[in-house]
């Protein structure tokens, strides 16, 4: 493949290659890894950007979604999605979407767990007495 912008059966291909990756020339998987996340950050990752931003205000680095995607194909993470990648009208406009659903899931779902860990210390903290608390902590005899 050429450094030119990649069509629909560029990607395709690099999509039915990706899992196999890592059985062949470590070399070769490299360049090809490298191509692809050139081409992601060219084509799709601004729209994936725009999409977490509005979602759930938060900014994101065009090269890690770059390395996100090509793990993602790589490791086969949804044979599901990653077949009708293969087989639909528009794959670039649904790698955007699948990489963007990822992206807000995993942000919120971080936002949630530190969101209950503070909720857990504030509980903590108000069944706490004050001078407890001030004292270090412990009853004191």
């Amino acid at each position: 493949m050429s450094s030119e912008r990649w069509s629909d059966r560029d990607l395709r291909a690099f999509v039915v290659r990706a899992p196999r990756l890592s059985w062949g020339d470590g070399e070769l998987a490299d360049v090809d890894r490298r191509a692809f996340r050139a081409q992601f950050v060219a084509i799709a990752a601004a729209g994936i950007q725009a999409r977490v931003l509005a979602e759930v205000g938060a900014l994101t680095s065009p090269e890690g979604l770059a390395v996100l995607g090509c793990e993602m194909l790589e490791d086969y993470v949804d044979a599901r999605k990653r077949d009708w990648l293969l087989v639909c009208a528009e794959p670039w406009a649904y790698l955007e979407q699948w990489i963007a659903e990822a992206v807000v899931k995993t942000y919120r779902a971080t936002i949630r767990r530190r969101d209950k860990d503070a909720k857990v210390l504030e509980g903590i903290a108000a069944a706490s007495s004050r001078s407890a608390l001030e004292g270090g902590g412990g009853e004191q005899a």
